[in-house]
Protein backbone atom coordinates (compact mmCIF):
# COMPACT_ATOMS: atom_id res chain seq x y z
CA UNK A 1 0.00 0.00 0.00
CA UNK A 2 1.58 3.56 -1.23
CA UNK A 3 1.62 5.83 1.17
CA UNK A 4 0.32 9.62 0.62
CA UNK A 5 3.49 12.45 0.80
CA UNK A 6 3.22 16.48 0.64
CA UNK A 7 4.73 18.14 -2.19
CA UNK A 8 7.22 19.94 -0.34
CA UNK A 9 8.70 16.68 1.52
CA UNK A 10 8.70 14.84 -1.97
CA UNK A 11 10.63 18.04 -3.33
CA UNK A 12 13.18 17.52 -0.19
CA UNK A 13 13.69 14.15 -0.86
CA UNK A 14 14.14 13.90 -4.22
CA UNK A 15 16.60 16.67 -4.63
CA UNK A 16 14.46 20.15 -4.52
CA UNK A 17 12.78 21.70 -6.92
CA UNK A 18 15.11 22.03 -9.71
CA UNK A 19 16.24 18.34 -9.84
CA UNK A 20 11.98 17.51 -9.63
CA UNK A 21 10.58 20.14 -12.24
CA UNK A 22 14.01 21.20 -14.38
CA UNK A 23 12.85 24.78 -14.12
CA UNK A 24 16.05 25.72 -15.17
CA UNK A 25 14.80 24.62 -18.72
CA UNK A 26 11.72 25.54 -18.11
CA UNK A 27 13.46 29.44 -17.72
CA UNK A 28 15.73 29.33 -20.53
CA UNK A 29 12.40 28.27 -22.85
CA UNK A 30 10.45 31.36 -21.57
CA UNK A 31 13.70 33.85 -21.61
CA UNK A 32 14.33 32.37 -25.69
CA UNK A 33 11.15 33.37 -26.70
CA UNK A 34 10.73 36.21 -24.57
CA UNK A 35 14.11 37.82 -25.88
CA UNK A 36 15.13 36.07 -28.98
CA UNK A 37 11.75 35.75 -30.49
CA UNK A 38 9.82 39.21 -28.58
CA UNK A 39 6.81 37.22 -28.10
CA UNK A 40 5.02 38.69 -24.99
CA UNK A 41 2.45 36.69 -24.90
CA UNK A 42 4.41 33.61 -23.91
CA UNK A 43 4.79 35.80 -20.65
CA UNK A 44 1.50 34.74 -20.04
CA UNK A 45 1.79 31.24 -19.90
CA UNK A 46 3.38 31.53 -16.07
CA UNK A 47 2.24 33.13 -12.82
CA UNK A 48 3.22 33.80 -9.17
CA UNK A 49 1.55 34.59 -6.24
CA UNK A 50 3.22 37.74 -4.33
CA UNK A 51 2.12 39.20 -0.66
CA UNK A 52 2.97 42.70 0.24
CA UNK A 53 2.04 43.21 4.16
CA UNK A 54 2.94 46.30 5.94
CA UNK A 55 1.92 48.36 3.29
CA UNK A 56 0.40 51.64 3.36
CA UNK A 57 -2.45 52.48 1.51
CA UNK A 58 -1.26 54.71 -1.19
CA UNK A 59 1.18 51.67 -2.45
CA UNK A 60 -1.91 49.34 -2.25
CA UNK A 61 -4.73 51.80 -4.44
CA UNK A 62 -1.03 51.98 -6.89
CA UNK A 63 -0.62 48.61 -7.12
CA UNK A 64 -4.32 47.88 -7.68
CA UNK A 65 -4.59 49.71 -10.30
CA UNK A 66 -3.24 46.93 -12.50
CA UNK A 67 -6.17 45.62 -13.69
CA UNK A 68 -5.31 42.91 -16.29
CA UNK A 69 -3.61 39.79 -16.13
CA UNK A 70 -3.54 40.04 -11.46
CA UNK A 71 -6.19 39.51 -8.82
CA UNK A 72 -5.69 41.48 -5.40
CA UNK A 73 -7.12 40.41 -2.21
CA UNK A 74 -6.58 43.16 0.51
CA UNK A 75 -7.20 43.52 4.30
CA UNK A 76 -10.11 45.06 5.27
CA UNK A 77 -10.39 48.48 7.24
CA UNK A 78 -14.21 47.50 8.15
CA UNK A 79 -13.73 44.73 9.98
CA UNK A 80 -10.40 45.08 11.86
CA UNK A 81 -9.22 47.55 14.21
CA UNK A 82 -6.05 49.61 14.29
CA UNK A 83 -5.70 50.49 17.51
CA UNK A 84 -2.22 47.82 18.78
CA UNK A 85 0.87 49.47 18.36
CA UNK A 86 3.24 47.13 16.76
CA UNK A 87 6.91 47.51 18.14
CA UNK A 88 5.85 50.90 20.12
CA UNK A 89 4.71 52.38 16.76
CA UNK A 90 0.81 53.30 15.69
CA UNK A 91 0.35 51.21 11.99
CA UNK A 92 1.06 53.95 9.78
CA UNK A 93 4.02 54.75 7.06
CA UNK A 94 6.29 57.06 7.22
CA UNK A 95 7.61 58.24 3.86
CA UNK A 96 11.61 59.23 3.13
CA UNK A 97 11.19 61.84 1.89
CA UNK A 98 8.99 63.62 4.61
CA UNK A 99 10.82 62.38 7.50
CA UNK A 100 14.03 63.68 6.49
CA UNK A 101 12.44 66.90 5.31
CA UNK A 102 11.55 69.56 7.85
CA UNK A 103 8.04 68.09 7.66
CA UNK A 104 9.02 64.89 9.82
CA UNK A 105 7.92 65.34 13.16
CA UNK A 106 4.95 67.37 12.49
CA UNK A 107 4.50 64.55 10.15
CA UNK A 108 4.74 62.10 13.29
CA UNK A 109 2.38 64.42 15.32
CA UNK A 110 0.06 64.76 12.97
CA UNK A 111 -0.11 60.63 12.15
CA UNK A 112 -0.18 60.03 15.98
CA UNK A 113 -3.28 62.04 16.60
CA UNK A 114 -5.52 60.17 14.03
CA UNK A 115 -5.14 57.00 15.70
CA UNK A 116 -4.79 58.28 19.09
CA UNK A 117 -8.15 59.54 18.78
CA UNK A 118 -9.53 56.60 16.84
CA UNK A 119 -8.39 54.54 18.94
CA UNK A 120 -9.70 56.30 22.01
CA UNK A 121 -13.03 56.30 20.47
CA UNK A 122 -13.32 52.57 20.38
CA UNK A 123 -15.12 52.01 23.79
CA UNK A 124 -17.85 54.79 23.84
CA UNK A 125 -18.56 54.35 20.32
CA UNK A 126 -19.26 50.27 20.68
CA UNK A 127 -21.47 51.75 24.39
CA UNK A 128 -23.81 53.85 22.27
CA UNK A 129 -24.19 51.02 19.29
CA UNK A 130 -24.69 48.33 21.56
CA UNK A 131 -27.94 50.82 22.75
CA UNK A 132 -28.59 51.60 18.98
CA UNK A 133 -28.41 47.72 18.11
CA UNK A 134 -29.36 45.61 21.00
CA UNK A 135 -28.75 41.70 20.74
CA UNK A 136 -31.18 39.66 19.28
CA UNK A 137 -32.36 37.22 20.58
CA UNK A 138 -31.30 33.82 18.55
CA UNK A 139 -27.47 35.91 18.40
CA UNK A 140 -24.94 34.63 19.79
CA UNK A 141 -22.12 36.79 22.01
CA UNK A 142 -19.72 36.01 20.05
CA UNK A 143 -21.59 37.52 16.69
CA UNK A 144 -23.30 40.40 18.49
CA UNK A 145 -20.18 41.42 19.52
CA UNK A 146 -18.32 41.00 16.06
CA UNK A 147 -21.33 42.66 14.50
CA UNK A 148 -20.40 45.84 16.97
CA UNK A 149 -17.04 45.58 16.03
CA UNK A 150 -17.84 45.89 12.50
CA UNK A 151 -20.27 49.06 12.69
CA UNK A 152 -17.53 50.15 14.79
CA UNK A 153 -15.01 49.93 12.29
CA UNK A 154 -17.43 51.00 9.56
CA UNK A 155 -17.29 54.65 11.52
CA UNK A 156 -14.38 55.05 12.78
CA UNK A 157 -12.40 54.55 9.88
CA UNK A 158 -12.99 58.19 8.89
CA UNK A 159 -9.79 58.35 11.15
CA UNK A 160 -7.84 56.48 9.28
CA UNK A 161 -5.11 57.86 7.24
CA UNK A 162 -4.10 56.77 3.61
CA UNK A 163 -0.40 56.57 5.31
CA UNK A 164 -2.36 53.56 7.39
CA UNK A 165 -0.67 50.29 7.14
CA UNK A 166 -2.44 47.06 5.34
CA UNK A 167 -1.63 43.91 3.86
CA UNK A 168 -2.43 42.73 -0.06
CA UNK A 169 -1.88 39.62 -2.03
CA UNK A 170 -1.87 38.83 -5.55
CA UNK A 171 -1.98 36.53 -7.89
CA UNK A 172 -0.69 37.61 -12.06
CA UNK A 173 0.96 36.07 -14.89
CA UNK A 174 4.39 37.08 -15.79
CA UNK A 175 3.04 39.51 -18.15
CA UNK A 176 1.20 41.56 -15.75
CA UNK A 177 4.10 41.30 -13.18
CA UNK A 178 6.52 43.00 -15.50
CA UNK A 179 4.31 45.57 -16.41
CA UNK A 180 3.96 46.10 -12.62
CA UNK A 181 7.56 46.61 -11.71
CA UNK A 182 8.50 49.02 -14.40
CA UNK A 183 5.25 51.42 -13.94
CA UNK A 184 6.51 51.20 -10.06
CA UNK A 185 10.38 51.65 -10.55
CA UNK A 186 8.87 55.12 -12.80
CA UNK A 187 7.05 56.19 -9.09
CA UNK A 188 7.84 59.45 -7.30
CA UNK A 189 6.98 57.24 -4.05
CA UNK A 190 9.87 55.80 -2.73
CA UNK A 191 7.91 53.05 -1.05
CA UNK A 192 6.35 52.15 -4.40
CA UNK A 193 10.11 52.00 -5.91
CA UNK A 194 11.51 50.12 -3.19
CA UNK A 195 8.43 47.41 -3.05
CA UNK A 196 9.18 47.18 -6.99
CA UNK A 197 12.67 45.82 -5.61
CA UNK A 198 11.70 43.51 -3.36
CA UNK A 199 8.99 42.50 -5.75
CA UNK A 200 11.45 41.75 -7.93
CA UNK A 201 13.88 39.52 -5.86
CA UNK A 202 10.65 37.42 -4.67
CA UNK A 203 9.71 37.19 -8.44
CA UNK A 204 13.01 36.22 -9.70
CA UNK A 205 13.16 32.86 -7.46
CA UNK A 206 10.13 31.49 -9.51
CA UNK A 207 9.57 33.16 -13.01
CA UNK A 208 12.97 35.34 -13.67
CA UNK A 209 13.19 35.48 -17.26
CA UNK A 210 9.81 36.95 -16.96
CA UNK A 211 10.06 39.85 -15.02
CA UNK A 212 13.84 41.01 -15.84
CA UNK A 213 12.82 43.11 -18.50
CA UNK A 214 11.44 45.53 -15.90
CA UNK A 215 15.21 46.33 -15.39
CA UNK A 216 16.52 46.11 -18.38
CA UNK A 217 17.46 48.85 -20.88
CA UNK A 218 14.25 48.40 -22.46
CA UNK A 219 12.40 49.02 -18.92
CA UNK A 220 14.22 52.03 -17.95
CA UNK A 221 13.73 53.58 -21.31
CA UNK A 222 9.84 52.66 -20.43
CA UNK A 223 10.56 54.06 -16.76
CA UNK A 224 11.50 57.67 -18.13
CA UNK A 225 8.75 57.79 -20.86
CA UNK A 226 6.20 56.91 -18.00
CA UNK A 227 7.41 59.39 -16.12
CA UNK A 228 8.38 62.31 -18.54
CA UNK A 229 4.80 62.16 -19.91
CA UNK A 230 3.13 62.58 -16.73
CA UNK A 231 5.06 65.54 -15.80
CA UNK A 232 4.64 67.11 -19.47
CA UNK A 233 1.21 66.21 -18.76
CA UNK A 234 0.73 67.80 -15.09
CA UNK A 235 2.70 70.76 -16.24
CA UNK A 236 0.37 71.92 -19.30
CA UNK A 237 -2.40 71.20 -17.25
CA UNK A 238 -1.34 74.12 -14.86
CA UNK A 239 -0.35 76.37 -17.70
CA UNK A 240 -4.22 75.39 -19.37
CA UNK A 241 -6.71 75.31 -16.42
CA UNK A 242 -4.71 76.40 -13.36
CA UNK A 243 -3.02 79.71 -13.54
CA UNK A 244 -3.71 82.15 -11.37
CA UNK A 245 -6.87 79.96 -10.07
CA UNK A 246 -6.84 78.42 -5.91
CA UNK A 247 -8.07 75.52 -5.19
CA UNK A 248 -11.67 74.58 -3.45
CA UNK A 249 -10.46 73.86 0.73
CA UNK A 250 -12.21 73.10 3.45
CA UNK A 251 -15.39 70.75 5.16
CA UNK A 252 -18.39 72.80 3.62
CA UNK A 253 -17.72 71.57 -0.24
CA UNK A 254 -21.05 70.16 -0.75
CA UNK A 255 -21.74 69.28 -4.55
CA UNK A 256 -23.38 66.81 -6.91
CA UNK A 257 -21.57 63.36 -5.41
CA UNK A 258 -22.03 61.92 -9.02
CA UNK A 259 -21.94 63.30 -12.22
CA UNK A 260 -22.67 61.15 -15.70
CA UNK A 261 -20.81 63.17 -18.02
CA UNK A 262 -20.82 60.63 -20.99
CA UNK A 263 -22.84 58.43 -22.43
CA UNK A 264 -24.04 56.86 -26.10
CA UNK A 265 -26.95 58.07 -27.65
CA UNK A 266 -27.71 55.66 -29.26
CA UNK A 267 -27.41 52.95 -26.73
CA UNK A 268 -30.86 51.06 -26.83
CA UNK A 269 -30.27 50.20 -30.49
CA UNK A 270 -26.77 49.17 -29.64
CA UNK A 271 -28.39 46.80 -27.25
CA UNK A 272 -31.02 45.66 -29.45
CA UNK A 273 -28.79 44.81 -32.19
CA UNK A 274 -26.09 43.01 -30.44
CA UNK A 275 -28.91 41.06 -28.22
CA UNK A 276 -29.98 39.83 -32.49
CA UNK A 277 -26.98 39.54 -33.81
CA UNK A 278 -26.08 35.97 -32.52
CA UNK A 279 -28.98 35.09 -34.33
CA UNK A 280 -29.85 36.92 -37.35
CA UNK A 281 -28.11 36.40 -41.01
CA UNK A 282 -26.82 39.60 -41.79
CA UNK A 283 -24.40 42.05 -40.77
CA UNK A 284 -24.15 44.11 -37.59
CA UNK A 285 -24.68 47.44 -39.76
CA UNK A 286 -27.38 46.16 -41.54
CA UNK A 287 -29.02 45.04 -37.99
CA UNK A 288 -28.82 48.06 -36.21
CA UNK A 289 -30.22 49.74 -39.30
CA UNK A 290 -33.15 47.83 -39.29
CA UNK A 291 -33.46 48.45 -34.99
CA UNK A 292 -33.78 51.73 -35.63
CA UNK A 293 -36.78 51.34 -37.23
CA UNK A 294 -38.44 49.77 -34.38
CA UNK A 295 -40.87 51.22 -32.37
CA UNK A 296 -39.68 51.69 -29.04
CA UNK A 297 -42.15 48.89 -27.40
CA UNK A 298 -41.00 46.40 -30.14
CA UNK A 299 -36.99 47.45 -28.52
CA UNK A 300 -38.42 47.64 -24.83
CA UNK A 301 -39.84 43.92 -25.67
CA UNK A 302 -36.38 42.44 -27.01
CA UNK A 303 -34.35 43.90 -23.78
CA UNK A 304 -37.51 42.29 -21.75
CA UNK A 305 -37.10 39.02 -23.01
CA UNK A 306 -33.17 39.05 -22.38
CA UNK A 307 -33.53 39.96 -18.93
CA UNK A 308 -37.25 38.53 -17.34
CA UNK A 309 -35.85 34.88 -16.35
CA UNK A 310 -32.96 36.71 -14.04
CA UNK A 311 -33.81 35.55 -10.53
CA UNK A 312 -30.75 36.50 -8.54
CA UNK A 313 -27.48 39.20 -9.25
CA UNK A 314 -25.49 36.31 -10.10
CA UNK A 315 -27.11 35.69 -13.03
CA UNK A 316 -25.27 38.20 -15.46
CA UNK A 317 -26.58 40.24 -18.26
CA UNK A 318 -25.59 38.55 -21.52
CA UNK A 319 -22.77 40.43 -23.24
CA UNK A 320 -24.94 42.17 -25.42
CA UNK A 321 -24.80 44.53 -22.64
CA UNK A 322 -21.44 45.48 -23.06
CA UNK A 323 -22.10 47.33 -26.05
CA UNK A 324 -22.48 50.49 -24.35
CA UNK A 325 -21.18 52.83 -22.54
CA UNK A 326 -21.66 55.28 -19.55
CA UNK A 327 -18.78 58.06 -17.40
CA UNK A 328 -19.37 58.81 -14.22
CA UNK A 329 -16.95 61.80 -12.33
CA UNK A 330 -17.61 60.67 -8.90
CA UNK A 331 -16.93 62.60 -5.74
CA UNK A 332 -17.15 60.26 -2.32
CA UNK A 333 -14.90 59.88 0.69
CA UNK A 334 -11.66 57.45 0.22
CA UNK A 335 -13.02 55.12 2.18
CA UNK A 336 -15.79 54.59 -0.03
CA UNK A 337 -13.17 54.50 -3.11
CA UNK A 338 -11.39 51.80 -1.82
CA UNK A 339 -14.66 49.38 -1.66
CA UNK A 340 -15.42 50.71 -5.46
CA UNK A 341 -11.43 50.40 -6.63
CA UNK A 342 -12.30 46.60 -6.23
CA UNK A 343 -14.37 46.78 -9.71
CA UNK A 344 -11.89 45.49 -12.07
CA UNK A 345 -13.78 45.28 -15.40
CA UNK A 346 -13.50 49.01 -16.23
CA UNK A 347 -11.21 52.08 -16.46
CA UNK A 348 -11.02 54.17 -14.04
CA UNK A 349 -8.55 57.59 -13.29
CA UNK A 350 -8.30 59.09 -9.90
CA UNK A 351 -6.61 62.67 -9.20
CA UNK A 352 -4.39 63.25 -6.05
CA UNK A 353 -5.63 62.19 -2.75
CA UNK A 354 -7.00 65.19 -1.20
CA UNK A 355 -8.30 66.96 1.72
CA UNK A 356 -9.52 70.24 -0.47
CA UNK A 357 -12.65 68.42 -1.24
CA UNK A 358 -13.70 68.50 2.28
CA UNK A 359 -14.75 65.66 4.48
CA UNK A 360 -17.66 63.77 5.40
CA UNK A 361 -18.88 63.27 8.91
CA UNK A 362 -19.99 60.05 10.25
CA UNK A 363 -23.90 60.14 10.79
CA UNK A 364 -23.33 57.73 14.20
CA UNK A 365 -20.52 60.00 14.52
CA UNK A 366 -22.78 62.97 14.85
CA UNK A 367 -25.78 60.81 16.87
CA UNK A 368 -22.80 59.66 19.79
CA UNK A 369 -21.88 63.46 20.08
CA UNK A 370 -18.43 62.16 19.35
CA UNK A 371 -17.66 64.18 16.09
CA UNK A 372 -16.31 67.20 17.75
CA UNK A 373 -12.85 65.15 18.29
CA UNK A 374 -12.70 64.25 14.18
CA UNK A 375 -13.50 67.77 12.75
CA UNK A 376 -11.00 68.98 14.54
CA UNK A 377 -8.78 66.54 13.48
CA UNK A 378 -9.72 66.47 9.92
CA UNK A 379 -9.28 70.15 10.24
CA UNK A 380 -5.48 70.27 11.63
CA UNK A 381 -5.05 67.56 8.64
CA UNK A 382 -6.15 70.02 5.97
CA UNK A 383 -4.05 72.41 7.37
CA UNK A 384 -0.62 70.09 7.31
CA UNK A 385 -1.80 68.87 3.89
CA UNK A 386 -1.53 72.32 2.25
CA UNK A 387 1.67 73.03 3.47
CA UNK A 388 2.98 69.65 2.54
CA UNK A 389 1.53 69.84 -1.31
CA UNK A 390 3.63 72.84 -2.11
CA UNK A 391 6.77 71.06 -1.99
CA UNK A 392 5.75 67.37 -2.37
CA UNK A 393 2.12 66.66 -3.80
CA UNK A 394 2.64 63.11 -4.21
CA UNK A 395 4.01 62.31 -0.37
CA UNK A 396 1.19 64.84 1.01
CA UNK A 397 -1.17 61.99 -0.02
CA UNK A 398 -0.23 59.65 3.17
CA UNK A 399 -2.17 62.16 5.66
CA UNK A 400 -5.39 62.63 3.34
CA UNK A 401 -7.72 60.57 5.97
CA UNK A 402 -10.37 57.96 4.61
CA UNK A 403 -12.91 60.54 5.33
CA UNK A 404 -11.92 63.00 3.08
CA UNK A 405 -13.68 63.76 -0.20
CA UNK A 406 -11.63 62.56 -3.55
CA UNK A 407 -12.73 62.58 -7.29
CA UNK A 408 -12.08 59.56 -9.92
CA UNK A 409 -14.27 58.82 -12.69
CA UNK A 410 -15.61 55.32 -13.68
CA UNK A 411 -16.27 54.60 -18.06
CA UNK A 412 -18.22 51.12 -17.67
CA UNK A 413 -20.48 49.43 -20.06
CA UNK A 414 -24.09 48.50 -19.11
CA UNK A 415 -23.14 44.85 -18.05
CA UNK A 416 -20.77 46.09 -15.43
CA UNK A 417 -23.03 48.93 -14.30
CA UNK A 418 -25.78 46.62 -14.02
CA UNK A 419 -23.36 44.17 -11.79
CA UNK A 420 -21.70 47.14 -9.68
CA UNK A 421 -25.04 48.81 -8.91
CA UNK A 422 -26.67 45.45 -7.76
CA UNK A 423 -23.95 44.41 -5.37
CA UNK A 424 -23.38 47.47 -4.15
CA UNK A 425 -26.89 48.82 -3.22
CA UNK A 426 -27.38 45.42 -1.01
CA UNK A 427 -27.92 46.70 2.73
CA UNK A 428 -25.26 44.75 3.91
CA UNK A 429 -23.05 47.35 1.92
CA UNK A 430 -21.51 50.66 3.44
CA UNK A 431 -23.73 53.43 3.17
CA UNK A 432 -20.77 55.48 1.51
CA UNK A 433 -20.67 53.78 -1.58
CA UNK A 434 -24.16 52.62 -1.51
CA UNK A 435 -25.21 56.52 -1.89
CA UNK A 436 -22.52 56.43 -4.87
CA UNK A 437 -24.63 53.76 -6.91
CA UNK A 438 -27.87 54.94 -6.30
CA UNK A 439 -26.83 58.11 -7.82
CA UNK A 440 -25.58 56.08 -11.04
CA UNK A 441 -29.11 54.46 -11.11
Amino acid sequence: KKELVGFVDYLHTHGGWEAVVNSRRARDFFAKWLAAYGDDSIAQMAGAHVFFEGISNVATKFLEDFRIGLAPLEKSTRYVLFDQKVNGRWQYYVDWDLEKSTFGAEYVRSMNMLFRRYADSIEPLSKYLRKIFPQEKDQSDRAYKETIKAKTCDVLRYYLPAATLTNVGFFGVGQAFEYVLTKCYASDLAEIRNLAKQAQVELNKVIPSLVERATSPRGKIYQKFVNATEKDLEKMTEDLFLAGSDPVQGPTLDRQRVELVEWDDDAEDRIVASLLYKYANVGYRELKDRVAGMSVGQKLDVIKTAIKRRQVRQHRLVRAFENTYYKFDIVANFGAYRDLHRHRMLTQERQRFTTELGFDIPYDLQKAKMAKPYVDAANKINIFYQRVKRRYPDQAQYVVMMGNRIRWYQLENLRELAWESELRTGPQGHPDYRVVEHYKV
